[in-house]
């Protein structure tokens, strides 16, 4: 219980002492912001690298939410217009077949994927 609570006190210390430090490095000229940086314990930075991964996973969180809103979106979309549908899967048509020229073994993996997914409609069918 001591451990959590003084690592929950050393992150707020970090979080607003890091923000605190922001507008002193913002004052203070170049040199004296680099002996600032070098001063820190190496825990403090071990703490901004830890913040900075969970601000990563959080965006990465948002952007697969984005994601699946536009994926659903356009699943509407192609649903609702039989032309648009066609058009997409011509220009898929094409995209392969530029990558399949690019990369041969593609062509394997996507005779196997297109294989399976007409699978997957047929059980869905069932």
């Amino acid at each position: 219980m001591r451990r959590i609570l003084s690592a929950g006190l050393l992150v707020m210390l970090v979080v607003f002492g890091g923000w605190r430090c922001a507008g002193e490095e913002a004052a203070a000229p170049a040199g004296a912001a680099a002996e600032v940086k070098e001063a820190q314990p190496g825990g403090a930075k071990q703490e901004n690298v830890q913040l900075d991964k969970q601000q990563l996973a959080k965006l990465r969180g948002k952007l697969l939410y984005k994601r699946g809103q536009v994926r659903k979106l356009e699943k509407g979309a192609v649903a609702a217009d039989a032309e648009l549908a066609e058009k997409l899967n011509e220009l898929e048509a094409k995209r392969r077949a530029l990558l399949v020229s690019a990369e041969p073994r593609l062509g394997a993996l996507y005779a196997e994927q297109d294989k399976l997914e007409e699978e997957v409609q047929a059980a869905r069918a069932k």
